[in-house]
C-alpha cells in the first residue's frame, strides 16, 4: 500500500470515528434530558382554565413543540458533520505532514540550508604527434545573462559602456540562437577587470548579470589544420532534451561540445565530468562554509598522427599555389585545393589542407548569424568545407593507375597491347569519336608503360571499349542491363571508390562509380538519355564523365598500390590519461577488400609512374625517386582542375602526397607544385620557389 492510500484509509477511519462520537454523546445528552424532565418537569396547566382531553393534549404537542426540535436536531447534526470533517481533515493533514512526509520535508529544509555548484570540467588537449598542443584551454572572465536582458534597454546601454561594445553587439549576443533560451547567453568573453570590479560593485545597476570565470578553447597555431581540428560551440537546449540521463556524460546547459572536426569525432574522449561543491547558505542564500566537494574530471587528452610542422608547411603552400595562379591572369577563378600526405606504411594522415579555412578560435563561442551567412557563401569558397573529405571531383588522369590494373587483371592488357594514336579515337564512328589531349597531334603505337608516362587518351579508350564489349556480350546471358556484372566498376571498388574509406573525421563523402543503375535512375525523367553507352565507360576510364572521387579517396588509392595492401586511414594515434599514459593507442582496422592484381602487372604500372616523374623533372632536387600521376579534370562550366598525387621512395614509400587546385589548369603546370613542396620538406631540401609552368597542356 503506497503512501496516498494509506494516508486516505486513516483519514476516512478517523471521520468514522468522529461521527461515531458524535452520534454516542448525542445520545446520552438525550436520555440524561429525558430522565431529567420525568422528576423536575413542571405543571403549566393553570387551575382556573377549562381542562382538555388527553388525546388533545397529545395533538397538541406533536404538532406545535416537536416540530421546532426535530429542526433543531437536522441542523446540529449538519453542523456536526462538518465539524467532524473540519478536524478530521486538519488531523491527518497534520499526521502527513509529521509522519509521512516527515523524510522529505528534512530533505527540503536541508536544500534550503545548503547550495549546491557544478564545477565545470576542463576539455582534453589535442595534440600532433610529436606532443605539440594544436588545441588547449585557457582561462577567461565571462559576462552573461538571460535573453531577457536585451528587453532591457538601460541595463543594455549600461553594459555597453562598461565593457566597451556596442549595443548592437551585446543585443546581438543576448538573442544569439546558438545558445539556449534558457542558459545564460554569453554576453562578452575576455572582460577586462575593470569593468569586472566595477560590475560586481554595482550589482544593483547590474541585475541578473553574472560574472564567471571559465575556458575557452585555444588554438595556438591559429587556423592550422583548422578542417582536421574543427571548433567547439555552446551545448543546444534540444540537446540537452534529448538526453535520457543514462549517457556516460552528463550534459548541462553552458557545456561546451565538439561541432567538427577531431573535436566532434573524440568528443567522448576529450568532454570531461563536472564536479559539485556544496555550500552551506545564509537565508539570503549567500554561501557561508564549504560543506563537501567532489572535484571534476577533466577529458583526457588525444594525440593525433598530424605533424603540426609539416600541418604549417601545406597550408602556406597551399595557399601561396592558389595566389600564384590567380596572378597570372590565366585562371583568375582558382579560388580552393588541398594538400593532403599520408604515411604510406600504416595510413596515418601526416597533413591535410584545405582552402579556404577558418578561425576554430572565432566559431568556439557560438557562431553568430552574420558569421555563418560569411562562411557559406560562393563568393567565400564555403571555407567551413573539408574538401580532403568531403570534396568530390572528376580524378582524371590520375584514375589511369587503376584503369590500367583492371585491364591487366581483366585480361584487356597483354605484354604486347599496343594501341595506335593520330589525336582523334572514333571506333564506335565519327558521332561517337572522342579526342587525346594532344590533339590534333598523336603520340603514335602505344604500349602501357608509355601510355602512362604520356597520359595517352587513345590507349585507355580503347580499354574502355573492351570492357564495355565485355559488359554487353552478357544481353543475351541477362537481357536486364541493370542486372549485368560490372567487370570494371566492381574492380576498382575493392580500391575503395564509390565508398567511404572509414577515416576518423566527420563529413566524409562517398564519390561515384557510374554504371547502368545510376545511370538509369539518375536520368529518369530523360529515358532518351538513360541508356549506358561506350561513351560513359570510355570516359570513365580516363578519369572523366559521371566518376567522382574524394581526394582522400585518391590518394589512399595509390597509397594502397604503394604498399600492397589496403588499411583504413586515420588521423587518431592514441590517448593520453592525466598522469601523461597512454591509455589508448590506434589499432589498425581489418579492410576485408582488398585489390588482387600479379605482382607483374604492379610492377609495370610502377614503372609508368615513374617515367612521369622522370620526365617532368620538377623532382630533381629530392633525394628520392619519386613515382606519380598528373591529372587535368574537365568540369562543366568551370575551369580545369589540376591534379598530381605521388609516393616517396618509390620502391619503398612512405609517404604518399596529393595536391588538388581547383579552376587551377593543368596538372603537370600547377599541382606537381604542391607535392614536390610537400616531399621536400619531409626530406629537408629546397625545392626552390613555386613556379607555375606555360604553355603546358599535359594531362
Amino acid at each position: 500500500m503506497n503512501t496516498y492510500a494509506l494516508a486516505a484509509g486513516i483519514a476516512l477511519s478517523l471521520f468514522a470515528l468522529l461521527i461515531g462520537g458524535f452520534f454516542v454523546l448525542r445520545y446520552l445528552l438525550r436520555s440524561r434530558r429525558k430522565k431529567n424532565r420525568g422528576i423536575y418537569a413542571p405543571s403549566l396547566v393553570r387551575a382556573d382554565k377549562d381542562r382538555v382531553t388527553d388525546g388533545e393534549q397529545l395533538r397538541g404537542s406533536g404538532s406545535l413543540k416537536d416540530r421546532p426540535a426535530r429542526q433543531g436536531r437536522g441542523r446540529f447534526y449538519a453542523f456536526g458533520v462538518l465539524i467532524a470533517a473540519i478536524f478530521g481533515t486538519l488531523s491527518v493533514k497534520l499526521w502527513s505532514l509529521q509522519v509521512l512526509g516527515h523524510e522529505e520535508y528534512v530533505r527540503l529544509s536541508s536544500e534550503n540550508m545548503t547550495s549546491e555548484v557544478s564545477v565545470p570540467a576542463n576539455r582534453g588537449r589535442i595534440l600532433d604527434r610529436n606532443g605539440n598542443e594544436l588545441v588547449g584551454n585557457r582561462p577567461s572572465i565571462t559576462v552573461t545573462g538571460k535573453r531577457s536582458l536585451a528587453e532591457d534597454t538601460a541595463l543594455v546601454h549600461r553594459l555597453s559602456l562598461v565593457l566597451g561594445v556596442p549595443l548592437g553587439i551585446i543585443r546581438r549576443n543576448l538573442l544569439d540562437d546558438s545558445e539556449g533560451v534558457q542558459s545564460d547567453h554569453t554576453i562578452a568573453s575576455d572582460v577586462p577587470m575593470e569593468a569586472v570590479a566595477y560590475i560586481r560593485e554595482h550589482p544593483s545597476l547590474f541585475p541578473d548579470v553574472n560574472v564567471e570565470s571559465r575556458t575557452v578553447r585555444y588554438y595556438p597555431y591559429g587556423s592550422l589544420g583548422a578542417h582536421v581540428l574543427g571548433y567547439t560551440g555552446p551545448v543546444t537546449e534540444d540537446f540537452l532534451a534529448s538526453q535520457t540521463g543514462e549517457e556516460p556524460i552528463p550534459y548541462q546547459s553552458g557545456d561546451s561540445i565538439g561541432i567538427e572536426g577531431a573535436e566532434s569525432t573524440f568528443e567522448h574522449i576529450l568532454q570531461g565530468m563536472h564536479g559539485t561543491r556544496t555550500y552551506k547558505v545564509d537565508a539570503a542564500g549567500n554561501p557561508t562554509e564549504l560543506i563537501s566537494e567532489a572535484p571534476p574530471e577533466s577529458g583526457n587528452d588525444v594525440v593525433l598522427t598530424i605533424d603540426a610542422s609539416l600541418q604549417r608547411e601545406t597550408d602556406t603552400i597551399l595557399r601561396d599555389i592558389i595566389t600564384m595562379v590567380r596572378g597570372d591572369g590565366e585562371n583568375v577563378n582558382c579560388n580552393a585545393g588541398v594538400i593532403l600526405c599520408m604515411d604510406v606504411k600504416d595510413g596515418g594522415i601526416l597533413a591535410a589542407s584545405s582552402y579556404p579555412t577558418f578561425y576554430p578560435a572565432d566559431l568556439s563561442r557560438g557562431i553568430s548569424t552574420e558569421l555563418w551567412e560569411e562562411l557559406n557563401t560562393e563568393e567565400s569558397g564555403y571555407p567551413l568545407t573539408n574538401r580532403v573529405v568531403s570534396g568530390q571531383y572528376p580524378a582524371a588522369s590520375t584514375f589511369k593507375l587503376f584503369t590500367s590494373l583492371a585491364g591487366l587483371t581483366g585480361g584487356m592488357i597483354n605484354d604486347d597491347t599496343t594501341f595506335y594514336c593520330d589525336g582523334y579515337w572514333d571506333d564506335y564512328g565519327e558521332d561517337w569519336g572522342q579526342r587525346c589531349w594532344i590533339y590534333p597531334g598523336g603520340h603514335g603505337t602505344m604500349g602501357l608503360e608509355e601510355s602512362i608516362n604520356q597520359s595517352c587518351d587513345i590507349f585507355f579508350y580503347s580499354v574502355g571499349a573492351a570492357f564495355y564489349e565485355q559488359w554487353r556480350a552478357l544481353e543475351g546471358e541477362i537481357p536486364v542491363e541493370t542486372e549485368r556484372p560490372n567487370p570494371f566498376q566492381d574492380y576498382v571498388a575493392t580500391w575503395n571508390f564509390g565508398s567511404p574509406t572509414g577515416v576518423d573525421m566527420p563529413g566524409e563523402a562517398e564519390g561515384r562509380i557510374p554504371d547502368a543503375t545510376w545511370k538509369k535512375d539518375a536520368f529518369s525523367d530523360t529515358p532518351e538519355e538513360a541508356m549506358w553507352q561506350p561513351g560513359d565507360m570510355t570516359n570513365m576510364c580516363i578519369g572523366q564523365g559521371d566518376i567522382l572521387v574524394t581526394p582522400l579517396q585518391l590518394c589512399n588509392g595509390y597509397a594502397t598500390f604503394a604498399r600492397k595492401k589496403a588499411v583504413t586511414p586515420h588521423v587518431f594515434s592514441h590517448v593520453i590519461d592525466s598522469e601523461g599514459d597512454a591509455v589508448v593507442s590506434y589499432t589498425a582496422k581489418s579492410v576485408e577488400m582488398q585489390p588482387k592484381y600479379e605482382q607483374a602487372h604492379h610492377d609495370r604500372v610502377l614503372d609508368g609512374l615513374k617515367r612521369v616523374v622522370a620526365r617532368e623533372g620538377g623532382f630533381g632536387p629530392l633525394p628520392v625517386e619519386v613515382a606519380g600521376k598528373t591529372g587535368t579534370a574537365e568540369v562543366a562550366g568551370k575551369d580545369d582542375f589540376s591534379w598530381f598525387v605521388g609516393f616517396a621512395p618509390a620502391d619503398d614509400p612512405q609517404y604518399c602526397a596529393l595536391c588538388l587546385i581547383e579552376q587551377g589548369g593543368s596538372g603537370s603546370l600547377v599541382a606537381m607544385n604542391g607535392v614536390i613542396q610537400c616531399f621536400a620538406r619531409l626530406y629537408g631540401v629546397d625545392a626552390g620557389e613555386i613556379t607555375i609552368w606555360q604553355n603546358r597542356n599535359e594531362r
